[in-house]
């Protein structure tokens, strides 16, 4: 029985399953040993990861761009205004850094947001 299924309308689906051919893992220790070896090296959180998913399909899942960021207080030992940084990384790649300089937490609040409201705006111009 063919895994493709059509019912002559045009209409067609495609069962899951069959044999494993070629290099396709026959088993889960050799897909997570496979997995484990690839991603070695890798920050799960800031670069895509390669991940078996059921029937040994296979993702390569993860953000390309994000963004981090510190604050300070405004303290005695600080200063008197909110201060710090946002640091945009491409795969895990500094590529840009912005500084702030705010005398209130909603204004801090605002000039980050918009910040990065604009950088969401340049990366989208990217791809149209």
């Amino acid at each position: 029985m063919s895994n493709i299924l059509s019912d002559g309308k045009g209409n067609i689906a495609i069962i899951n399953g069959g044999n494993p051919i070629g290099d396709c893992p026959t088993d889960w220790d050799e897909a997570k040993a496979w997995e484990t070896l690839v991603n070695s090296g890798r920050i799960e959180e800031d670069e895509p990861t390669w991940s078996w998913d059921c029937g040994f399909k296979l993702d390569f899942d993860g953000p390309v761009l994000s963004i981090c960021s510190r604050f300070y207080p405004p303290k005695t030992h600080y200063g008197p205004k909110w201060d710090g940084a946002v640091s945009v990384y491409v795969l895990s790649e500094e590529v840009e850094e912005k500084t702030f300089e705010c005398s209130s937490l909603d204004g801090l609040k605002d000039e980050v947001e918009d910040y990065v409201n604009q950088l969401k705006e340049r990366v989208r111009s990217l791809f149209k």
